[in-house]
Order: C-alpha cells, then structure tokens, then sequence
C-alpha cells in the first residue's frame, strides 16, 4: 500500500465528529491492556532498538523487523503464540497508528505489502517464517539477546540492578517425536502413590539471569540447550562473560551451579559476589554444622521469616571446600525434625547450609537475600503454565523453537519493565491474564471511534449517554455505527 493514511489520536476533534454525526465507524476496543504495554515499548524507543539490532537476514523487505516483532511481541499477550497467529495480534487501530500504519491494512485485500493478504490481518505467518529460515545458525538468535535485548529493557527501565538470579528450567516436548531438531532426552525419578517410578522426558532446557528490579525483574541473559545437559555446563560460559554482572553484583543461584572454581572465578576475575546452598554430601556441609555447635559462646537466632527455623553464621568456610579459593562465610540453618524436642542435642535436627563470598554480610542477611530466589521459580511457572505459552511449540524447528522462547521473554520483560512505572503498577501485584478476566467480569468496555484522519477511544458507556443526549437526526446518524460496533 502506497496511500497510507496515518491516524492520529485526537479525541476533541472526534467528540465534535460524534455530535454532529459526522464519523467514519466504530468497533470495540478488545485489547486494551495489550495497546498499553505496546504503545509503552514503542514510544520509549524499546521496540525501534530490539529491531535496530535483530539479525535479520534479509537483504530486502516490505514487512519490516519492528512490524515484525511488535506482532510477536503483542501476540503474547493475547494467548496468540503460534508464528501463524502473531499478525493477528496487530489489529488494534490504535497499536497500527504507533506504528504509522492506517487500519485500512486490516481489510481484506489490502495488508502492508503489495500483494495484500486474504484476510483481515497486515501480513501472514508466513513473512516471520521466511525470515526465520534465512538466518543460518538458530543460536544467532541467543547472542542477539545476550548482546542487546538485556540492555535495552533495562534503559527503558532506566535501571541499575545490583542483584541477579541464576537459574535453569526445562521445556518439555512430545516424548515421541524425534523430529525437534537440537532437542534431548533425560530420565527422572519421580514418586507416585509412594512408588519411585522413571520417566523419560525429551526437550530442551533454558537457562536464564534474571536481573532484579525494584519489583520483579528482567530476563537479562539466557543459554539455551537439550535437556540433558547440566546446569552448570549449559552456564558457565554466561556468568562468566554477560556484561550484566559487574562488580559487586551479588549472583544468587542454586545447587545446580554448584562449583568451588566457577565460584572462585566469579570472585576473583570479576568481582562479583555469590550466595548458594551446599549438598548434603559434602563435606564443606558437614564440617559447617559441627563448626556451628562448636561456637557454644554464639547463640542461635531466629529465622527472619520461618519461626520453626533457627539460624547461625559461621566462618571461614572456604577452609572446609577444597575447590573454592576464595574466602567464603556460611550460615547454618536448623529445624526441629517431627515429633523431636531438641533434647538429643545435633541429632534432633534437619539441617541446611548457605555460602558467600560477601564476607560483610550477617547470618540474617544471608538468608533474606537467598529468598529472593523462589520469584524466578514463580517467573518458570507462568512461563510454562500462565499466560506466556512457553512450551507450546508449533514447530519442530529449531530456529522457530529459540525465537518462540524469546518472544515470550519478549513479552514478560517488557510487563515487568512497565509494571514498575508509576502507569503500570496496577500490573504489578497480578497477572495479566487475572487482568483481562477481571475486564471482561466488569465489563469495562471502551470503542474506539473514527472521523476522517483522527482517532479516539471512549468508554462504552460515555457513548451511550452521548448517543441518548443528541437530538432525533444525530441519533439516526450514529446509531447504526454505534451498532457495528458490537458485530
């Protein structure tokens, strides 16, 4: 389309439109909540500097990357997670105009490029198809993210983190289709009805550094890999080269990353601070809850958050693991086991056992800080079960499976970014999809109404009483707009 027609918002103008009866149409504005994260990452400039920097293998283009990924991204937010189904998400005309298209591109017919589509929508699945396959290596894709997308969410944020997360989790696929290309497969041992029984598992595994906010954080880096690799493999080249930890940045991570060189690494070469949990079987743990009751002089001190726990730091932990060069502190924690008093002394507890190379912080610091780790847990589990869609491939390829996964990191980076701004925090303390089933529950409904180059939207029912309070002939004009609307 070469008559584009660029709409702008102006609501005196369409209001005068309305009361003279004077408009081109009306249709309700369904996706509200999505035009406002969109609308947010498009004018701080977010969405033109994820495009600026995409590897995108195309010499030649009608359908540009930033068309390309504001439908993917705002996909996401609308349950739309199949390549095939991203244009669709560009149907708001208010998210069209940000992007300096007419909603003329919705119409069959029509579309962005000069061929048209056949249906209501700016370009098919297709274009992101296409360009997908043109990029030769799928992982050009994770070094896209590493390399730019962490620091462009956190300028939008305008942010300087301090604390990062440090974690893995596993994207499940069809156990029985071997064609997902880069995918792998691992035996678990999982109980059910008191009967240890294994389970073989294929897909992949994603690794991610979750970079805290104020409130929630940001995805800032990630690895990416089959499912059986392990944790710290799949890792270790990230933490040790993202430019997002940077000195005196605390690392929390679990005992998956477990690793006295990597640990002593991290302290030695980069400055950066580490707090995690010791295994059972080591004798750095052991050797760490004797060293606790060998101190009688230091009492045990409440838990800061769990009043059955008690705590105690210790010192020089560094001595009793062989593998860490680096000084380290610890802090033991202990809980009664059922049905015990305490009375057999060590041997009535159950004990857990927490390092850092951060030799200023308490016992009680220690612990507090450690407990931030359970928000990326949470951040797993919308990803896989809440609205974000993340293991619901369409594809068996690769370069499709990786650019579905960022997509939705896309998405969530860009709610978490705008749910610490000051028009975002209703978003804050929920989640999206609780949002939208709380909008539709209220019926809070608003159109959006369109008189010549202009645009505006309008609660439905400021709409009814201006309909209502215009004379017969007004009345006549606008009612069967008014009417369409809801079709």
């Amino acid at each position: 389309m070469n008559d584009i027609q660029i709409l702008r918002q102006n609501p005196g103008k369409v209001l005068e439109s309305l009361k003279s009866g004077e408009i081109e149409r009306m249709e309700l504005s369904v996706e509200q909540i999505t035009d406002e994260f969109m609308i947010y990452g498009l004018r701080g400039g977010l969405i033109d500097e994820l495009s600026n920097s995409f590897p995108d293998p195309r010499e030649e283009c009608e359908i540009t990357i930033k068309e390309i990924l504001s439908a993917s991204i705002a996909g996401h937010f609308q349950d739309m997670y199949a390549i095939s189904q991203s244009p669709y998400a560009l149907h708001s005309p208010i998210l069209l105009a940000e992007l300096g298209l007419n909603v003329k591109v919705l119409c069959e017919g029509e579309g962005i490029s000069r061929r048209g589509t056949q249906e209501n929508i700016p370009f098919t699945g297709d274009v992101i198809r296409k360009m997908l396959y043109g990029i030769d290596d799928p992982f050009a894709l994770i070094q896209w993210y590493n390399s730019f997308v962490g620091n462009a969410y956190l300028r939008q944020a305008r942010y300087e983190p301090c604390i990062h997360i440090l974690d893995c989790t596993e994207l499940e696929v069809v156990l029985e289709n071997e064609n997902y290309e880069g995918s792998g497969i691992v035996s678990h041992k999982r109980e059910i009805n008191g009967v240890e029984v294994k389970e073989r598992t294929r897909g992949y595994k994603l690794g991610s550094l979750r970079t805290l906010l104020d409130d929630g954080g940001v995805i800032t880096a990630i690895a990416f890999g089959a499912i059986q690799v392990h944790d710290l493999k799949l890792c270790k080249k990230l933490v040790m080269t993202t430019p997002h930890l940077k000195p005196g940045d605390m690392l929390i991570e679990d005992r998956g990353f477990l690793d006295g060189k990597t640990v002593s690494r991290l302290k030695k070469k980069r400055g950066v601070d580490t707090i995690l949990p010791l295994r059972s079987d080591m004798q750095a743990y052991n050797d760490a809850i004797v060293s606790a009751y060998h101190h009688e002089d230091i009492p045990w001190e409440g838990h800061p958050s769990r009043e059955n726990q008690e705590i105690k730091k210790i010192e020089y932990v560094d001595y009793l693991w062989d593998e860490c060069s680096v000084p380290l502190i610890g802090c033991v924690v202990r809980e009664l086991k059922e049905g015990r008093d305490g009375s057999n002394g060590r041997e009535d507890y159950k004990y857990w056992v927490f390092v850092t190379t951060r030799l200023t912080l308490t016992g009680r610091r220690m612990i507090q800080t450690y407990e931030l780790r359970p928000e990326i847990e949470e951040d797993h589990r919308q990803w896989k079960e809440g609205l974000w869609d993340m293991t619901k491939f369409t594809s068996t390829s690769l370069v499709q499976v990786i650019y579905h996964v960022i997509c939705v990191l896309l998405a969530y980076n860009l709610c978490q970014v705008y749910s610490n701004t000051r028009s975002g925090q209703k978003f804050a303390q929920t989640t999206l999809r609780r949002l939208r089933r709380q909008q539709i529950r209220n019926h809070d409904v608003s159109m959006v109404v369109y008189a010549g180059n202009s645009y505006a939207v309008f609660h439905v029912k400021f709409l009814i009483w201006l309909l209502l309070d215009q004379p017969k002939n007004i009345q006549k004009r606008l009612k069967p707009h008014f009417m369409a609307g809801f079709t």
